[in-house]
Formats: structure tokens, sequence, C-alpha cells
């Protein structure tokens, strides 16, 4: 027995010295089928848990017995194996694979090969939306990242998001904000959440998102029925893949500031100056000012005060990103978990900024054969600390441009010393316009709170080959939370304060709840192995519950005791609570043949508690047609790898009215004799429906060179039917505002969209890279009521007007400077040339609107052994804006507030030309309603800038890292406009104007509003 024992022994020592021996070490360079590297290839032994990947040239090196199987894969190519033998290099050429067009494109309820998409949709990958982190919302990385896609920045506020539209203006007055659906979860987006920085948008991670679909036809956007008349956004997160588990850290710190104004102010001196001159003329406002009051060595005293109130007021911004991620996958279980966190003080001094916390669990299990269940849920809170946004003193922006510079920031004595309160503290100075904003920065607090929960479960079952069924509940909760504080001893306690009660606070508290429960049954199913067929039909129900609480008291024992329970009395509260519900029903059908002639049809049927009985029920349908002509025989040696033409035309409808306009209300804000009592709100409307529209797109998809070249053209046409508009009614029909929704407006949108992508230069050690889209908008007001013009705008400066493009600017026209005596001058309805100023001259400016016409971006890409360099750029052309910010610092009324220096240009004496009004004119002159101050918002920008360097494998395996990348970010950087001013802009004064206002046009006017930001951020990306 013995004997055996010490046989098997040897013999199992001789079968390892054995296995030890034929190991060996194997490596290599992989290659596309031009001979190019290809770096991260898979290159996984078989049967094994070892493996490893490609350096960034191609190359690998890997430990592997004899008589061993490695396989290598690559996204985009075939997957090949070979079988080591006594050779110790195996260089292996990879062949592009015929799956590689099939790239998998996330569609309305499902997913699609690319090839087999016959609807426009713009898609925005992972690789994409890398260069524009640490940007802190997704609507703002669009910009410029998709054709047809139109983003005007809200304004440069940390945490701010963006005005969207998807091929152009669909609504009057409804909602034009896309549908944007998160891991198949619609989010609440209205023009309400855009107003209370209520936004779920601004609380996502973009480092968690996976991909971005734009839905931009009917083939796609109307399976979403009533939710889907503005497009659709996609947002797809990240998942797990099949593997060990993947660590990612990413980790960027930088800086922030003001972009500079083209212009200058003035200084002490010169402001000083322009008061004596204005005085000498005999303006009024200037007689009493320091300019023309002050003795020669007063003078000389206040120019010593030169101040400047930009590095007074703001700061050089801090902007930190953390971001950590573990993922990864085994047979039946994927996981992805991340944490993130951003931070932006803005750059505004003294207040905190805006701040984020953001954490996602993305699952998928496949409990059977038959069963998988994904379950994903993510929460995010943020806080922002806001400037008052509003056009007068409380803005922080109105201050660096009206305080005189002669004034600083600190009050003086008699001696010039700086004074100091009971505390030691220095006394802000309140200026001339007596609101000391700095100190208010301090005691007018306001505080926004954000809490987004978002999670949704799904249980797929296969039923058989032919028939699967998903049933997925999804939801979303976004509470918010605002805190206004002026504290005892403020500054705005001097003007609405009461000694008796000091202090005051209000709370402002909403929670959008909203849950989304959907059920699509599908049959797919190939006959004649050509034939390929699949049907889906869908029951979907969605319900939103909104509510809204305030309560304001005053009179705090101390400022640092900010609760409610404390104050003296309460002075005002309120609540109120929203519901909203929509049922609907779908059918969607897709047919291809062979690959090559695809149609798909849906029909849905939506159900809405927003209207009445008789129009509750809305049925919208799509068609769509694809021929995939590069996979017909006779192309077979063309220089075409994909060549696909498509045409599809559907409806859709918009329900993102105010609710229960249907409905006779009445209003409850009044008591007499302390009893409540009830006014008339709104007359009933029971005819009122859906606004529709009806889309046509045509588009050509093509790729040649071996994909080196790619690009997408589409057309369209988009008519939005049965807009609702106020139509006046009887002062008796118990009508608050005297009017009536009514759904008699049309305007269409109809424009070209082109992509276009190409390879320049792909060597071995080299690639250079360039790509872009444009988008041409045309638009045009169809039918209003009885051909009326609607003069809308916030300030009433826009017009609608049939056969003329939407939302048309309506200003009096300026004439210039008469040079005989400097007067200003106007056109009459008329034409005639006069020098009186009359709101009746106002006219429709043709051609010119705050839409622009031309509109994209492009990018270029270097890369290099390791290094890239990628530049994007946005563009804009065609559009108007109304420069008011221009106006309120080259007014004649303004003399006693800092002004340009272009103030000085102004009309001396008889012939002088390209002036300004003499300031004797100050009454026809100071007016900002012409189109003097109607400027081009056209501008080409560096929206970002990045410098980046991989480290190769050679190196990682040494200090055992999967990745490591370092990288240096520039974002607005560098721009081109004529304007006068920063041209993106869409919201120009919180207070004049924002949205949920009538007449609210996105960047119709500027005016003192947050401005925009350049900065630079240096960071590190490290893979585990």
């Amino acid at each position: 027995m013995k004997v055996h024992y010490y046989k098997f022994l040897m013999f199992f020592f001789f079968v390892c010295g054995l296995s030890f021996a034929q190991e060996k070490n194997v490596s290599g360079t992989v290659t596309d089928d031009q001979g190019l590297p290809l770096p991260g290839v898979n290159i996984l032994v078989k049967n094994t848990s070892g493996g490893t990947q490609t350096d960034f040239d191609g190359n690998y090196s890997l430990s592997v017995n004899r008589g061993a199987v490695i396989s290598f894969s690559y996204v985009g190519f075939e997957t090949k194996e070979v079988v080591v033998g006594d050779n110790s290099t195996i260089n292996m050429q990879l062949a592009t694979s015929s799956s590689e067009l099939e790239e998998v494109v996330v569609t309305a309820y499902g997913v699609s090969s690319r090839s087999n998409v016959t609807s426009a949709i713009s898609t925005v990958g992972a690789q994409d939306l890398e260069d524009f982190v640490p940007s802190t919302s997704i609507d703002n990385i669009l910009q410029g990242q998709a054709a047809g896609v139109q983003v005007t920045a809200s304004n440069g506020r940390p945490g701010n998001t963006a005005f969207v539209q998807i091929r152009g203006v669909g609504s009057i007055n409804a909602s034009t904000t896309p549908l944007y659906v998160i891991d198949g979860v619609p989010i609440p987006i209205t023009d309400n959440t855009l107003n209370n920085n209520f936004n779920p948008l601004g609380n996502l991670n973009p480092n968690d998102i996976e991909s971005l679909s734009i839905l931009k036809d009917a083939a796609s956007a109307s399976k979403y029925g009533s939710r889907g008349a503005n497009g659709v956004v996609l947002i797809t997160t990240k998942k797990g893949k099949k593997g060990d588990a993947k660590i990612k850290f990413t980790s960027s710190y930088g800086f922030g500031e003001r972009i500079k104004d083209p212009f200058d102010l003035m200084n002490a001196s010169q402001k000083l100056e322009i008061e004596r001159q204005f005085a000498a003329l005999g303006v009024g406002a200037a007689t009493s000012l320091p300019g023309a009051t002050s003795t020669p060595a007063e003078l000389q005293a206040l120019i010593a005060l030169d101040t400047d109130w930009e590095e007074e007021l703001l700061r050089t911004s801090v902007i930190q990103s953390n971001a950590l991620s573990i993922s990864g996958a085994s047979d039946r279980l994927s996981y992805f978990f991340s944490l993130g966190y951003d931070k932006n003080d803005g750059i505004i001094d003294r207040i905190k900024g805006f701040e984020r916390i953001t954490t996602r669990l993305n699952t998928s299990y496949q409990a059977k054969d038959w069963l998988g269940i994904d379950a994903n849920i993510s929460v995010a809170r943020s806080t922002t600390d806001l400037p008052r946004d509003r056009n007068n003193v409380q803005n922080p922006f109105r201050g660096l441009y009206d305080y005189n510079p002669y004034e600083p920031l600190f009050s003086r004595d008699a001696d010039g010393s700086i004074l100091l309160d009971g505390q030691g503290n220095p006394v802000f100075n309140r200026t001339s316009t007596g609101f000391p904003i700095a100190r208010a920065l301090l005691t007018e607090q306001e505080n926004n709170r954000n809490l987004l929960i978002i999670g949704n479960v799904a249980a797929n079952l296969t039923l058989s080959e032919k028939f699967s069924n998903r049933f997925a509940v999804g939801l979303v909760s976004n509470r918010f939370n605002r805190t206004n504080r002026s504290i005892q001893g403020g500054v705005l306690q001097g003007f609405i304060g009461d000694s008796n009660f000091p202090g005051t606070q209000t709370e402002n508290f909403a929670l959008d709840f909203e849950y989304n429960v959907s059920n699509l049954f599908t049959y797919s199913d190939t006959f004649n192995d050509v034939h390929n067929l699949s049907a889906s039909f869908l029951l979907e129900y969605n319900e939103n519950i909104r509510t809204d609480l305030f309560v304001a008291a005053r009179g705090f024992p101390s400022p640092d005791i900010p609760y409610l329970d404390v104050a003296a009395e309460s002075t005002n509260q309120g609540s109120d609570e929203d519901r909203r519900v929509l049922f609907s029903q779908a059918v969607f059908m897709d047919y291809d043949y062979d690959g090559k002639y695809i149609a798909s049809a849906s029909v849905r049927r939506d159900g809405s508690s927003k209207f009445g009985p008789e129009n509750k029920f809305g049925t919208f349908v799509s068609g769509s047609l694809a021929w995939n002509i590069a996979k017909e025989s006779f192309m077979d040696n063309s220089i075409f790898n994909d060549l696909k033409l498509r045409a599809s035309y559907g409806t859709s409808g918009n329900q993102n009215i105010p609710d229960f306009q249907f409905l006779d209300l009445l209003s409850f804000a009044n008591t007499y004799n302390g009893s409540t009592t009830a006014s008339p709100l709104n007359a009933p409307n029971p005819v009122i429906q859906w606004e529709s529209q009806a889309i046509l797109d045509i588009g050509v998809e093509f790729a040649f060179l071996n994909n080196r070249i790619n690009g997408v053209v589409d057309y369209f046409k988009k008519n939005s039917k049965d807009l609702l508009l106020d139509r006046p009614i009887s002062f008796t029909a118990g009508d608050e505002n005297n009017r009536l929704f009514q759904n008699v407006g049309e305007v269409q949108n109809s424009g070209l969209e082109i992509s276009l992508n190409a390879d320049v230069i792909k060597t071995e050690n080299f690639k250079w890279s360039l790509g872009g889209n444009i988008t041409l908008l045309d638009t045009e007001v169809k039918k209003l009521i009885d051909g009326n013009d609607i003069v809308t705008g916030t300030f009433g400066n826009i017009v609608l007007r049939e056969g003329e493009e939407i939302n048309s600017f309506f200003l009096v026209e300026y004439a210039g400077v008469n040079p005989a005596n400097g007067a200003p001058q106007y056109v009459d309805l008329d034409g005639n040339i006069t020098e009186t100023y009359s709101d009746g001259f106002q006219k429709l400016q043709e051609g010119k609107s705050p839409i622009a016409d031309v509109e994209g971006g492009f990018f270029t890409s270097l890369n290099y052994k390791g290094f890239g360099l990628r530049g994007d750029f946005v563009f804009r052309s065609g559009n108007y804006i109304l420069n008011n910010q221009r106006a309120q610092g080259e007014f004649i009324g303004n003399i006693d507030s800092n002004l340009r220096t272009s103030a000085f240009n102004y009309w001396r004496q008889p012939g002088d030309t390209n002036v300004l009004p003499s300031p004797l004119f100050q009454g026809t002159a100071d007016q900002a309603g012409t189109t003097r101050f109607l400027e081009k918002g056209d501008f080409i920008r560096l929206r970002t800038l990045t410098l980046d360097y991989n480290l190769p494998r050679k190196f990682l395996e040494v200090i055992k890292l999967e990745s490591l990348r370092f990288f240096v970010t520039g974002q607005n950087i560098w721009t081109i406009t004529d304007y006068e001013g920063d041209p993106e802009i869409g919201l120009g004064s919180a207070e004049s104007g924002e949205p949920g206002d009538a007449g609210f046009v996105p960047g119709e006017f500027s005016l003192f509003s947050y401005p925009q930001t350049k900065s630079y951020t240096f960071g590190v990306e490290v893979g585990f």
C-alpha cells in the first residue's frame, strides 16, 4: 500500500513539473484589419481566470501554458481564438465584425440595433460625456452635442439647468420642455419646476450616465403619446459588465471666474468727470453729485478711493468633483454602485454656492432562466445659497455695475479711516443706492435644499422563445425646501422690518411625487430566416401628486436661532395640492425583411385628468420606413459601409398646461367678517383638448471608407396645431382674467439637421478626428385667434403674427442721433423719421427673434501614444437679444450710478455722427424698448478643451492598476461674438421674467443675471 502511495506521489510531482515546464510567456500586438493597433482588447485564457488587455499601442504580454486557448475580443470586431504552441510571439489581426454597425440604441420602451432604427435618434455616449464633467447639469452638457437640440443656458449660477427645446418651439402657452426618462422612469419637469429651482436634472450625477438618446421625430417620440410632443430625452445609467469587480475613482479640483465683459466701466476719475460734464450741460440729476460739487482737494480724495467693485463682490470660485464607482457581473448578477460629491461655491463672495451628494445602485439578477429582475435606485441631495436674482439693489451683479467707483466697500470717517461698529467690525458703506449688498449677502440669506429619490423595479419574463413580458414600477420623489431670512438688524429690516418684531423668515416646502406602472407584452418571431416581426402591447398608468406649503413669521429673539418656533408671530401661511393622472394603452409593431427593408408603426391612446370627459382621451399614431441600401448585393463592392434611407410621419400631443382648466373654479383668498369667502377664478371650458403635433421626417445615414467617415442628414417639418391661446370673454362670465383658453393656434417648425464625423488621420501612433453637427431652423406662426396679433414677452417687446417668425421682436425703430442737434430719432408707423418717441411706434422686426436659425457644435480630437487633446465648440447664429444691461450703462438718467466708458461718446457739436444722444434729451433718449439696444446674439464658444494622458499598460502592470488617467479641462475659455456682454443668456432677470411667467421667452433680454463663468479643473481617474 505504501509503495502505491509513493508511486502516486511521484506521479503527481511529475505532472506538476510537466505543467510548470509547459508554462511560458506569450506576447504580441493586436491590430485591426487596417493594421492599426487596438488598445483595450480583452485577452482571456479560456476555462481559467487568467487574462489581460492590450495597452494603448496594442501590445500585450501573458503567462500561459502550451496547449491553452487564448480568446481575443473587442467591441466591433470578430472574436478570435488561438491555441498556444511553441511560438512565444502571437500577433493577432481582428476583422471588422458584421455586427459593428449593430450598435445598440436605446429607443422608446426598449433597445434596437442601429441598422434597424427607422427614426431620428441622436445618441451621446459615455465617452462623449466624459470631457464635460464636472458640469453639474445634464441638460447643459447636451449643448452642441446633438443636431436639432437647442440648448440655452439659464445663466452661470452653479447647479442651474438649461432651457432645452427639440426641433423648435412647439407651443405658445404650454410648456415646450422635452420629456426626460431615466432608466424607464419619466421625470416630472415643468415650467413650474424650472421656476423654483426644483428641476431634478440638477441633482443627477453625470458620471453615472452611460448614454443619452434624443428622440426627435414622431416615429420615436409618439410612442410616449401626450408627453412626447416636445421630444424625449432617454437617459440610461451605467450597468455592471461581466468580469471581476471594476473600481473607478475620479477626482478633480479647479477654479472659475466671471467671463470678462467686452466693455469697460468707468473708474473713479472718469465717473467724476462725466458727472461734471452732465452738470455743466444742465442735467438736473448730475448737479448734486460729487463730480459737480466737490472741490479739487475733495475730488482727489475721492479718486484715491477708486474701488473695483468686481473685486469687492466677486471671487475666484473653487470647483470640486469626486466620483467613485464599483461595478461587475457574474453569470446571473450584475451591479453598479456609485458615490458622487460636487461642490462649486460660485463667484459671489460671502455665500456658500452649490453642493451635491449623490449615490446610485443598479442591479440585475437572473433569478431563473425565464425571470430577470432589474432594480435601480438613486438618491441625491443638493444645497444652494442663492443671491437675489433681481433687477434691483438686492442683486450683487447689479451692484457690481451700479456702485460708483469712488464709493468704497467700507464707510470712512473725516480722516479717511474705516469706520468700525460697536463690535469692532468694519461698517459696510451703504453707497448712493442706500443698500450695501456686500452686507446684505450676510444678513439676507436664502438657501435651497433638494432631496431627489428615483427608483424603479422591473421583472422581465421570458414566457417562451416568442413571448416575453416586462412589468415595471418607477417612482420619483423630489422634495424641495427653501428658507428666506432677513436676520435681526439686517439690511432689509430698515426697509420692510418692524422694530417691534425684529427679523423675518419664510419657509417653503414642495413635494413632487410621481409613480409610473407599466406592462409591456411582446411577441417576436422570424419566418423563413428573413421575415422578422415584433409586436408589443403596452399598458401604463402614471400619477403625479404635487404638494406645496409655506409659512412666514417675524420677531426672532436672536439671529442665531433660525426656527419658526421661536418667532413672535406668524404673518402668512398657505398650502395646496395638485393631482394629475394619465392612463395609456399602446401597440407597437416592427418588421424587417432580412435587415434590408424595415417598417415600424405605433398607436397610443392616452387618457388625462387634465381634460374634461368629452376630450379626456387622445389617440396618437406614427409610421416609419427604412431601406438599408448598403445591405443590397449591388453594394457589395462599394465604398459604403452603411447607407440607409428612412422616412417617418406621426402625431403626438401636449398636455403640459395648467390643471383643471375645464372646470368652473373658485378662489378662497379673502375673508368677510371672519368667514371664508369665495370668488370666481375661471370660467368652465369643457371643450379644451390636447395640443397636437404632426411631424414629418426624411433622413439618410451613411458611413464609408471602412467607417472612417459617417454622418446623418435629416429634413423635418413639425406642425403644432390646436394650440391653447387666450380668447377674451365677457366680464360677466366669472373669470378672474376675463379670458378663456381655446384650441385655435398653429405654428410650424421646419429645418435641416446635418451631423458628420471623420477620422482624418489614423496611423499606428496618431489619430486625428473631426466631427460636428448643424441645425438650420425655420419657424412660422400659422394661425392665431381671428388672425389678431398677440403682444407678449416680459416687457411687451415680443409679438406673434400670422406668417411671421415665432416670437419676433416688437420694438420702436431707432434711427440714430440727429447730427444737427444731438436728439435721438425714431421711425413712426408711416416710415417717417421723428424726434418724438411713442410706444405706439412699436413694429415687428422682421427676421429678428430670440430663436437662433443656425445652431450646432463641432469638435476636434488628437491622440498620440496615450496623450489626448480634444476641443468642443458650440455656435449659434440668427438670434437677437435685447441688451437691457447695456441700456442701464448708457442711460443719461443713470448718472447717479456708474456707467460704461462708452457714455462719454455723446453728441457735443453739430456734425457729430456715430454717437449717443445729447444728455439734453434724456426723456426721449432713455428708452429701452427700441432697436437701439437690439443686438445679434451670434457666437462661437470653445465650450471645453481637455488635455489628458493615459498611462501605458506596461507601467500599469507594475503598479497593479487597470487604468490611470490625468487630465486638465478648461470650460468657456474662448468666445467670438459682437454682442456687448455675454451672448449665452437664457434668464435675463428672474424677477422680471422667468419660466412659468406669462410671456416669458428664453434668451429674450439680458439684465444683470448671474454671468457665465470660465473654469479650469485638474483631475485624475484611477481604475482598479
